[in-house]
This record gives C-alpha cells, sequence and structure tokens, in this order.
C-alpha cells in the first residue's frame, strides 16, 4: 500500500511538472508573438512595405497638415482703378498761329526756337518745292509738336489752273510732305487764300480742310512791328486764326516778324487766350466754320 501511494505521488509530480513545462512554453509562444507583431508593424507589413530607393509619405503632424490644407483667406477687395487722365480738352479762347510758304533753315528755323522757348505749338502750311529741299526743317516741325497743312506744289494761284493742273499741284505737294515727315496732313491753304466752288471741291475730294484766316498781319508786305503788333491785338477774336510767313516777304526777309512773335504770344497768352494748332482747334468743335471748312 505504502509503494502505491508513493508510485501515485511520482505519477501526480510528473504530470504537475509537464503541465508547468507546457504552460512556460505556451507563454513563451504568446509573448513572442506579440513582438512579431510589433516588428512586423514596425516594417509596415500590415500596410504594405515602402519600396527600396521610393521616397515614403511624410508624416502628416498638425504642423505639416496646415501646410497640406492651408486656411481659406476671406477675398481681398481690388483696390479701386487708377482713374485715366482724359486727353486735354482745350475749352478757353482759342486762337491759332499759322505761317505760310516755308520751310526754309533761316526764318522757319528762328521761328520754331521761339515757339518752344515759349511753349506754344503752331501750324506751318509748307509748299511743296520748299520741303524738297528742306526736307529736315520740315521734319523738325513735326518732331517738336506742330501741325503742317499743304499750301500747294509751287505756291500757284489755283483759281486759274486746269482741274488736271489744279490736282497736281495739291496731290505732289501732299506726296512731298508726307515723304519727308510721314505725317498725312489734313488741312490745306490756297496760296493767297484764293478759292473757288472747284479749288475747294478738289480740297474736300483729297480728304483735307481748306483754311483762311481772320488776321493778316502783313508781314510779307514789311509792315512795322508795332503796325503789326497792334494789328494782332486789337483784330483777334475767339476762334482766330493769325498768318504770318516763315518764308518770302518783301526783299525776302522776315526779320519783323521774328521780332514781332514773342511780343504776340506774351501778350495773347495775358488776354486769356490758348494759343494751339488749326488741327487742335478743330477737334474741339471751337472754330468758325466761315474760316475753316
Amino acid at each position: 500500500m505504502v509503494e502505491e501511494k508513493v508510485m501515485r505521488g511520482k505519477r501526480a509530480s510528473v504530470k504537475r511538472a509537464w503541465l508547468g513545462a507546457f504552460m512556460i512554453v505556451l507563454m513563451s509562444a504568446w509573448l513572442s508573438g506579440c513582438g512579431m507583431l510589433q516588428e512586423w508593424n514596425s516594417i509596415g507589413l500590415t500596410g504594405g512595405a515602402v519600396v527600396s530607393g521610393a521616397s515614403p509619405e511624410p508624416t502628416i503632424t498638425e504642423e505639416t497638415a496646415n501646410e497640406a490644407e492651408p486656411e481659406v483667406q476671406p477675398p481681398q477687395e481690388s483696390p479701386d482703378p487708377v482713374p485715366t487722365q482724359p486727353a486735354k480738352a482745350h475749352e478757353g479762347k482759342l486762337v491759332a498761329l499759322t505761317f505760310d510758304d516755308g520751310p526754309d533753315n533761316n526764318y522757319t528755323l528762328k521761328i520754331l526756337d521761339i515757339l518752344k522757348e515759349n511753349d506754344v505749338k503752331a501750324t506751318f502750311f509748307l509748299v511743296g518745292t520748299q520741303v524738297r529741299k528742306y526736307p529736315e526743317t520740315a521734319k523738325r516741325i513735326v518732331e517738336e509738336g506742330h501741325s503742317v497743312g499743304n499750301h500747294s506744289w509751287s505756291h500757284s494761284d489755283l483759281t486759274k489752273l486746269s482741274a488736271k493742273a489744279l490736282s497736281e499741284q495739291i496731290d505732289k505737294a501732299q506726296k512731298e510732305i508726307i515723304k519727308a515727315t510721314g505725317v498725312t496732313p489734313s488741312l490745306m491753304r490756297a496760296p493767297y487764300g484764293a478759292i473757288s466752288g472747284s479749288v475747294l471741291k478738289t480740297v474736300h475730294l483729297s480728304g483735307m480742310q481748306h483754311v483762311a484766316w481772320t488776321v493778316d498781319t502783313k508781314d510779307w508786305a514789311g509792315s512795322s512791328v508795332a503796325a503789326m503788333h497792334k494789328n494782332v491785338m486789337t483784330n483777334t477774336k475767339e476762334g482766330g486764326v493769325i498768318l504770318m510767313h516763315s518764308f518770302g516777304g518783301r526783299k525776302n526777309s522776315l526779320d519783323h516778324t521774328v521780332k514781332l512773335l514773342p511780343s504776340i504770344i506774351k501778350d495773347l497768352k495775358a488776354k486769356g487766350y490758348e494759343l494751339v494748332t488749326v488741327d487742335e482747334m478743330v477737334a474741339s468743335g471751337h472754330y468758325r466754320t466761315s474760316v475753316i471748312k
């Protein structure tokens, strides 16, 4: 009996030993599995492995999240547009200074210098033969902001010409002016102011308006500076067109015109007149239709 009890005790001890060993193995296996799972997660096997050589997706932190989804700003109001300046409007008492028969390389140059010094623009009615002789002077007239008009090819009395000769006088001068200045005149003044129905029609068919004058200084006749000054200041009215010359005159002298010009510019301005080109006068609408037509 005693031996049987001893044997049963030994068998129970063996079972307990085996059970303890089994539990140890089981616990070891469980702990080992947790470690492998953690390792698998660390190398990405649960979400797809990172391909060698490829850039991994960046970790989105609070900082990078703000970069990925920038804060939406409210729309900014557009600043008020800068208003464009309108073209200069001539609304005062307008007067136009005009010079016939040029250009040349003497008086025309002196007149241009005076106009430049006084910041005044004028209108020059050019003769074709003179433009051919002095193209650089014609070019300077335009470059300094003055207007040019057609004054025929050779200063002939257009009312005494045939229709063909009349057209040639105008067309030939027009081409010469364009060649020298690059500008196509829109204004024409007949030599001596001599016009007729046929002359006016030909001028209009050439795309121009005819320009007469309201005040003749008579500088071409050799009038004195004092007489011319009185004539201009007495007879100039709003919309006036003043006639002078930049070439020719009695004995081919226009020294008195050069002397007159600064004084009438000063005195006309003092009386409130604005000195403009004939083109500007026409564009303003403030001109006399009996003079410009």
